[in-house]
């Protein structure tokens, strides 16, 4: 179902239910109870086996509860879920959570309860999230159903990124693991089986609105293609929309169908409607998670001519083969220093500096000549992305120069993306890199990827805008 609602209640809901509600110590209702504690939502936990739950007054069945509940999540098995649902559209609440798996994705039975609840969907109006569902997660909020761990206090707040999964472990392994190095989310929402609403209220939602920079999706199966590429379209003039769509392979495409009891589409068709409609595609989790930071933290960039600025001469070297290695998400080029960049950055530096790009400023370079030489790259009319090669090692450079790169890039309009390494401390200089709005990464070619993923969100925006004023 594609409707046109809104999911304020959804997302922002100020009164929330939780039905199977606990006291019983890690039991699936317990553990969302006691996440949403944090929300400064008012609460109505439902059990008729309890009577208070942190000191919280339980409600013994649904009939009980207020009329004005905004969502119930709905954390009991499979085949009593259905009858929940059906006892919520009667107390007319908008909308529900079903954690619980055990329904399409397992086999006829499964598949029967699961149309069960598309009819109480279709006939009463409520909407639903699942079944087989993580839920919903926004950080600044503290609004949190996942019952299973995940990087929730790792993740940073004021976070611009939407990522909405069919697997919800896809999503909070690969989120946890991003947020060590730093990763901002605005929300995550867990599909699941997608009995009713699915990627494209979402699409549509995150899409128009204001938190929201970046919208990312992991999918297996797009249930409506056309109406999803077309509303994808028209988001992706304004803000960048990703999706890691699986199930490329024959078998793969078999396991999506007993994952989630659906069918998926061929792949090479789905590739070439993702580059049609301007939705850029990644092809796994890592890509997933460094294509979401970049294109939230940085403006698409104007050109393709990159310089790279390192005082470790062999990563210079390295990242100038990822450079001008073909990549068929987008060229990159070597960008072509000024006369004047070339003296500036040999004023601020050492005669012995190599100054054609890549630049070496070498390991005797202090913060200040790293300062000058990343301003001199930033301000050169032929360059059009800098990667900054960012080492702690040498003597005179501190972590001072953190601040320093942020501060270049508040002032310039030209995408700056950090490469850095320091041991064991590498995902702690990372993460203050992010803190200090820099997007930054452990690695040469993700680094280098991520300038692509730039120069690749540019091409989308000017072949959109000529589109639309065809």
């Amino acid at each position: 179902m594609s409707s046109e609602i809104s999911l304020t209640r959804l997302i922002d809901p100020k009164r929330i239910a939780v039905i199977g509600a606990s006291n019983s110590k890690g039991k699936v209702g317990e553990i969302i109870f006691k996440r949403l504690l944090d929300s400064r939502r008012r609460l109505y936990p439902v059990n008729p086996k309890e009577i208070v739950i942190s000191g919280i007054k339980v409600f013994p069945n649904i009939e009980a509860l207020p009329n004005d509940i905004d969502l119930a999540v709905i954390t009991i098995s499979a085949k009593a879920s259905v009858g929940a649902v059906e006892s919520c559209a009667k107390k007319n609440i908008p909308f529900a959570i079903i954690v619980a798996g055990g329904f399409g994705e397992v086999g006829e039975e499964g598949k029967k309860l699961e149309e069960q609840l598309k009819t109480i969907s279709q006939e009463s109006g409520i909407r639903l999230l699942g079944p087989n569902s993580l839920g919903i997660f926004l950080p600044d909020e503290n609004i949190d159903t996942i019952f299973v761990e995940h990087g929730d206090r790792a993740l940073d707040p004021g976070g611009q990124v939407a990522c909405i999964v069919q697997s919800g472990s896809v999503g909070v392994e690969a989120l946890g693991y991003a947020s060590n190095t730093g990763f901002g989310m605005r929300a995550f929402i867990g599909l699941g089986n997608k009995c009713d609403l699915d990627e494209i209220e979402f699409l549509k939602y995150f899409g128009n609105e204001d938190k929201t920079n970046c919208v990312t999706f992991y999918l297996e199966s797009i249930e409506n293609g056309r109406e999803f590429l077309e509303i994808a379209r028209d988001i992706a003039k304004n803000k960048p929309v990703v999706v890691l769509k699986a199930g490329r392979t024959a078998t793969a495409i078999s396991a999506v169908s007993s994952h989630t009891g659906k069918l998926a589409g061929s792949d090479n068709i789905i590739s070439g409607a993702f580059k049609q409609y301007g939705i850029q595609r990644v092809y796994d989790d890592e890509e997933f998670c460094d294509a979401s930071k970049v294109l939230s933290m940085l403006p698409a960039a104007l050109g393709n001519r990159v310089a790279i600025l390192t005082a470790a001469g062999g990563y210079g070297v390295i990242a100038t083969d990822y450079v001008e290695k073909h990549d068929q998400r987008a060229t990159l080029k070597m960008a072509e220093l000024s006369s004047t960049t070339k003296q500036k950055i040999l004023d601020a530096t050492f005669p012995f500096s190599a100054c054609n790009n890549p630049v070496d400023i070498t390991a005797s370079a202090d913060d200040n000549m790293f300062k000058k030489s990343l301003e001199a790259l930033v301000n050169d009319d032929g360059v059009d992305i800098v990667i900054c090669i960012a080492f702690f090692a040498p003597p005179g450079i501190t972590e001072n120069l953190i601040d320093i790169v942020a501060r270049v890039i508040e002032d310039s309009n030209t995408p700056v993306i950090v490469f850095t390494k320091y041991g064991p401390f590498t995902n702690s200089s990372l993460r203050n890199f992010f803190l200090a709005k820099v997007p930054g990464f452990p690695a040469i070619g993700r680094t280098v990827r991520a300038a692509r993923f730039l120069v690749e969100r540019a091409e989308i925006e000017r072949k959109l805008n000529s589109d639309n004023q065809g």
